[in-house]
């Protein structure tokens, strides 16, 4: 049974905690928040052995195996450290860090102390993008000439959230993480060229249209933005046909077409949209894996650093 801990309670810990209890494995053991509210809440919703006031101390819990780190972004990088120095496998929320010096920093520590580390990319896992991936892999829409893709919400300003802090806040950070890393997961080429129109509210990117052009020829246009308009769609444009998902992060269907034809395939997820996540670390732990073969440390690496590489396109003054 693997004992897992969760730092950070917010909304999106809640979801992870409900996919988890579907688990025989493994159990939610222990959280922490500085709230007392929502441990109470998930003291009444999921019933975990320990709940702390304190992050360090569910770190030294020597009854956790795992540590879910569902914080904002900037604290992302301390305590994935502090869950490896006290021997902790860790899956952390996207993005993993904020610069590419931290991420592999993070990775070296895990390789370097055989530990399990992660950045919770659950596109990677989700049963129809690995399907795409087949289709795709059996030249149903020829080799791929470009990927469109937009993260587009309504994100009001509030000056108490993290997504407002110039530190760690903006489009980019927040869904424009999704944006890249799908578009590396299809595109396996180096960068040669970005281009960003971006707009900038209240000292944060609040929209960005993202032009990248790869070395072996294929472009990506990527539109992550606060101040809508609502699109979570993505379409891969091949020499023979198209797919196309939404949303493109977490599909259950796709729209495919070619030869002047198309038809939508369907698959559900695994229970929900983080059990697939979930799975591959309990399957890389079982296998005494430092990481998964869908989201590795590399793709983590490449990922952060394409971010820094569009993030400088950004003036925030």
């Amino acid at each position: 049974m693997l004992n897992w801990g969760v730092i950070g309670l917010g909304r999106i810990a809640q979801r992870f905690c409900e996919s988890l209890s579907h688990f025989d494995e493994a159990c939610f053991y222990a959280g922490a928040s500085h709230n007392p509210e929502k441990r109470q809440q998930f003291k009444e919703l999921y019933h975990p052995e320990k709940l702390y006031d304190d992050y360090m101390k569910l770190l030294e819990d020597e009854n956790v195996d795992i540590v879910y780190i569902a914080l904002p972004h900037a604290s992302h990088y301390k305590y994935a450290l502090e869950a490896m120095k006290h021997h902790k496998a860790v899956l952390v929320e996207k993005p993993a860090t904020l610069t590419s010096k931290e991420i592999r920093t993070l990775c070296e520590y895990s390789e370097k102390n055989h530990v399990f580390f992660m950045e919770a990319m659950k596109s990677r896992f989700i049963p129809m993008i690995n399907q795409v991936h087949k289709e795709i892999e059996k030249g149903i829409i020829g080799d791929i000439v470009s990927i469109e893709n937009h993260f587009q919400s309504i994100v009001p300003y509030d000056e108490h959230s993290y997504i407002y802090d110039p530190k760690q806040g903006g489009a980019l950070y927040d869904t424009g993480i999704y944006n890249i890393a799908t578009v590396l997961d299809f595109v396996k080429s180096p960068v040669v060229s970005i281009s960003n129109d971006v707009k900038v509210e209240h000292g944060v990117d609040v929209h960005d249209s993202i032009t990248l052009e790869f070395e072996n020829g294929v472009k990506a246009f990527m539109e992550a933005s606060l101040d809508g308009p609502v699109r979570k769609d993505m379409t891969i444009t091949g020499t023979k046909g198209t797919i196309t998902l939404d949303p493109f992060y977490r599909p259950t269907k796709a729209v495919i077409s070619f030869n002047g034809e198309s038809f939508t395939g369907e698959i559900p997820y695994d229970i929900d949209d983080f059990h697939t996540e979930i799975e591959a670390c309990h399957e890389a732990i079982a296998y005494i894996k430092v990481e998964s073969d869908r989201m590795s440390h590399q793709d983590s690496i490449d990922c952060i650093e394409l971010m820094e590489r569009i993030g400088e396109t950004i003036c925030r003054s």
